[in-house]
């Protein structure tokens, strides 16, 4: 059995293809490179293989770039069998296209140069000048964080729309108006990031989610463009919603009021996210709809369709 892995030593200064190249090595290479999780980061442009020591883009090793149409991270990837994993994707292409091009970031604006992650390493490198592992520490949290939200999107979100459709908990609907081919979703989930995922394309491009909470609340998003005016939907659930109270509302123009309604306070109309509001991500002491699930979903096609 080979000695584990105690040591990762890098060519030069952390940059962030090996940065990557590192996240994918420790999130991804305990089976193959036992210890990596661990191991400390070390920069020696001479080095030669030693126990306890994976050499990274150094060496001439099967992860050195030098000579190969690759960079660092797509060595990475190829050796841990990963290449074929959307969450890692923009991961890689970024590493490429920073190593090969000097494009980490294509903004030529100066604050976007100096801010975009690129330049904050290049940053990170004239200040720390000799502790390599302190600048791979600092950026890793950035990338596992990256590499979290693209795992959601591109794995978890799929296959959790996938088990909500086949248990009918998400069901859509197309409409001519207000626009044509107007996609709503209804869904029942808890989960925060379903709804930014259906109204992106590669969830569905939905342009109206109106998505209930295992607590009763109901939530109605838009996707910004085109506008969805929701005013008078706004105003038919808050009538219904205080008939079932039974409240009197004697003005009935302010049904259609941005904000809070005095009368029926557990619906906020957000004028800027272009949403309704039934407590929102975090509920806390707003009650939940008295309306029921089948009334709600007819309230709200009958006032998009208006």
């Amino acid at each position: 059995m080979s000695e584990p892995i105690s040591k990762i030593v890098i060519p030069t200064r952390p940059q962030p293809d090996t940065i990557v190249a590192i996240f994918l090595l420790q999130k991804f290479g305990e089976t193959k490179y036992p210890g990596i999780g661990a191991a400390s980061i070390i920069v020696d442009p001479k080095a030669t293989p030693e126990p306890g020591a994976l050499l990274l883009d150094v060496g001439g090793g099967e992860l050195d770039h030098h000579g190969s149409d690759k960079c660092a991270s797509e060595l990475v990837a190829t050796a841990l069998k990963i290449s074929d994993n959307p969450a890692i994707r923009n991961l890689v292409a970024y590493a490429r296209r920073d190593d090969t091009q000097g494009k980490g970031t294509i903004s030529s604006d100066p604050l976007d140069r100096a801010f975009g992650l690129s330049g904050l390493i290049a940053s990170l490198n004239k200040k720390f000048t000799k502790d390599a592992e302190y600048i791979v520490k600092t950026v890793l949290p950035l990338i596992d964080a990256h590499y979290f939200t693209a795992n959601e999107h591109y794995v978890e979100l799929p296959k959790l729309v996938a088990g909500l459709k086949a248990a009918n908990f998400l069901t859509t609907e197309t409409l001519q108006k207000p626009f044509a081919n107007c996609k709503v979703a209804f869904v029942t989930s808890n989960n925060v990031g379903l709804a930014g995922y259906l109204r992106s394309n590669t969830g569905g491009n939905y342009r109206v989610i109106v998505q209930r909470r295992s607590s009763g609340h109901v939530n109605i998003l838009t996707k910004q463009n085109p506008t969805v005016d929701l005013s008078r939907t706004m105003a038919l659930i808050r009538l219904h919603e205080a008939n079932l109270r039974g409240v009197e509302v004697e003005d009935e123009q302010s049904l259609f009021a941005t904000g809070t309604h005095a009368l029926i306070p557990n619906w906020y109309f957000d004028p800027a996210t272009k949403s309704l509001l039934n407590g929102g991500v975090s509920p806390d002491s707003i009650e939940p709809t008295k309306i029921d699930w089948v009334t709600l979903k007819a309230l709200i096609l009958n006032g998009l369709q208006s």
